[in-house]
C-alpha cells in the first residue's frame, strides 16, 4: 500500500479512517512521504502490531529520512522489515 500524505499529526486522521484496510496490507510503500513524526511512527507501530497478531511482519519500503532517528530513539526498528537502512542506524539490530 503506497502512502502519499505525510505521516504527521496533521494528516493522521485521514489515515485512521482507512486503518481497517491499511492494516491488512503487509507492505507500506513510504517512498512518497516527505515527513514522519512521533504520531506517524506510533501509527506504524499499531499497524505492525495488528499484523504481528497473525505472525506477519510489516515491511516498510523506502521510509523517509525522518523515520530512522525516531525509530532509533524509541527502539522500535525491530518491529519492521526495512528495505533500506542507512549507515549508522540501529534499525533492525535491536
Amino acid at each position: 500500500m503506497k502512502l502519499t500524505q505525510p505521516l504527521t499529526r496533521k494528516y493522521l486522521a485521514s489515515y485512521w479512517t482507512q486503518c481497517q484496510t491499511l492494516f491488512t496490507h503487509r507492505q507500506a510503500d513510504l517512498s512518497g512521504l516527505s515527513e514522519i513524526d512521533t504520531i506517524g511512527l506510533a501509527f506504524l507501530v499499531q499497524w505492525s502490531q495488528a499484523l504481528a497478531a497473525e505472525q506477519r511482519p510489516l515491511m516498510l519500503l523506502t521510509p523517509p529520512a525522518s523515520f530512522y532517528p525516531l525509530a532509533d530513539l524509541y527502539g522500535v526498528g525491530s518491529f519492521f522489515e526495512l528495505t533500506d537502512t542507512p549507515a549508522g542506524s540501529q534499525n533492525g539490530t535491536e
